[in-house]
């Protein structure tokens, strides 16, 4: 069991034991069994999730071991219809046969699973145009708690457990939420304002990662595949330039906008088959910027970008063959790896920040912010991410070999968290909360918000067996439990 005791972030928690379903029926027996009985269930994909959502006691739902067919694309009606342990990779590689691609994939793509990406509202660098995965899912199959099976559709007419918490949220809370955050995307809470205008319950079962429902079924939607796409790399003198050239991309449909932060760009540098990384040493960030549409549109915005490269002083390589893209591009694909292999000898790349999301407006602020708490703290770390969004990869790289490493983590963990709520954001934009941001749902959403959450979570699954402690704590949960175990012993 101990590989399910683990996954891609930092936290390891032993489960008590393992299912392998086979189909929908299995799914809904166990989960009966379960609600009679109190006893926990995590589901999990390939276990590429970040913040503990896929780790936990009670028994693992291995939902990537048997759950992986891929139905016939409808290339016609743009939608493929699959089981939650298909990779999202392989969708995207099968819709490109026909002229479609799968446009919030994550640089994860070979690794994680469709299940995973729904469970997480996941996306990727192209979500600043396209939006993250909940735009892309046109229906759901999915067991409840209890183990009832619905087919969750767009318009189409709920099941009573959700139609009943429609009507209590929307006595409390509206059509509208008041005091929702202003940010471009979100993967924290219970997406109340997507579900309450229309009683969509696909969109409350995304991003809620199996605290609500198990999906064993998805039905997304594609896109055509863009006649044309340039790519820029920019490399920044500071911070400053960073507004201007966001604010261009947003004016232009930039299809990508990823944000590179120095220690970054130093660890890339060390990485030989990186070759766009040369030309952004010494730079203080770098930006990555994709547009795509039809060709003329892609050549105009490539020239809009030259000259104002050149009006900023700013040193610019703008690929347009698809080799020269992939180059670029291979600069962010790298980060997750450059990160495990080029941290300096005795620091661990600690997930425990990651993806937090703020207002675009409040960009500046939470990166000036964020560099101010590592540094009171004496920590390094590797900033990166996606700027369109003003959603930031933070990775602070602690000294495990210090008795005071996890003290330090948490008070990390802490002032960013306090520094997130000051700024208006939540703590997840694409990974959503799990265990590790579970603690602080109240200081991020203020308490009417985390109340409404709650009710969410007691109508849908009143025995709280799926997914404990994820989203919704439990009492006096520690947001950093099993927190690297391996280190536990260092000096």
């Amino acid at each position: 069991m101990l590989p399910y005791a683990t996954a891609a972030g930092p936290l390891s928690i032993q489960p008590t034991s393992v299912a392998r379903p086979v189909d929908a029926d299995d799914v809904s027996t166990l989960l009966r069994w379960a609600s009679q009985r109190g006893e926990p269930v995590v589901p999990r994909g390939a276990g590429t999730g970040m913040p503990g959502g896929n780790v936990g006691r009670g028994i693992a739902l291995d939902l990537g071991a048997c759950f992986r067919r891929m139905e016939p694309l409808d290339v016609f009606g743009r939608t493929v219809r699959v089981q939650p342990g298909v990779l999202a990779g392989d969708v995207d590689r099968a819709a490109r046969l026909a002229g479609l691609f799968l446009p919030p994939l994550p640089s994860s793509a070979d690794r994680c699973t469709i299940g995973g990406m729904v469970a997480n509202n996941a996306a990727g660098a192209r979500t600043f145009k396209y939006g993250a995965i909940r735009d892309w899912v046109q229906a759901l199959d999915v067991v409840t708690a209890d183990g009832s099976q619905y087919r969750l559709e767009r318009g189409e007419t709920v099941p009573p457990e959700f139609a009943t918490l429609h009507t209590e949220l929307e006595a409390e809370l509206g059509n509208e939420p008041a005091g929702w955050p202003n940010v471009r995307k979100n993967s924290s809470g219970y997406a109340l304002d997507r579900f309450l205008p229309e009683a969509d319950a696909v969109q409350l079962v995304v991003g809620s990662e199996g605290t609500i429902a198990v999906v064993t079924s998805v039905t997304l939607m594609l896109a055509p595949v863009p006649q044309a796409q340039a790519v820029a790399l920019i490399a920044l003198r500071s911070l400053l330039d960073l507004p201007t050239l966001v604010q261009w991309a947003h004016d232009n449909s930039a299809s990508a906008c990823e944000f590179f932060g120095r220690r970054f760009l130093e660890v890339a540098s060390l990485a030989h088959h990186v070759g766009a990384a040369g030309a952004v040493e010494g730079a203080e960030a770098a930006l990555l910027l994709e547009l795509d549409g039809d060709p003329d549109s892609v050549s105009a915005g490539a020239d809009s970008l030259r000259r104002l490269a050149r009006e900023l002083g700013l040193h610019a390589i703008i690929g347009m063959e698809e080799s020269d893209r992939r180059n670029l591009w291979s600069v962010r694909h790298a980060a997750s790896p450059l990160i495990a292999e080029s941290a300096r000898s005795g620091l661990v790349s600690t997930q425990i920040i990651e993806d937090s999301v703020v207002p675009p407006e409040a960009l500046g602020a939470y990166l000036s912010g964020v560099d101010e708490i590592l540094h009171s703290a004496d920590t390094d770390a590797v900033i990166f991410g996606h700027a369109g969004d003003a959603n930031i990869h933070v990775n602070p790289l602690l000294d495990v070999g210090r008795s005071s490493w996890r003290e330090r983590a948490r008070a990390l963990l802490k002032e960013t968290v306090d520094l997130v709520a000051d700024l208006g954001g939540t703590l997840s934009g694409e990974h959503g909360d799990g265990r590790l941001r579970a603690p602080f749902m109240e200081q991020i959403w203020g308490p009417k918000l985390a109340a409404c959450f709650e009710r969410t979570k007691n109508t849908l699954d009143p025995a709280g067996v799926l997914n404990p402690g994820v989203i919704i704590p439990c009492p006096h949960q520690d947001p950093l439990e099993g927190l690297w175990p391996q280190y536990s012993g260092a000096a």
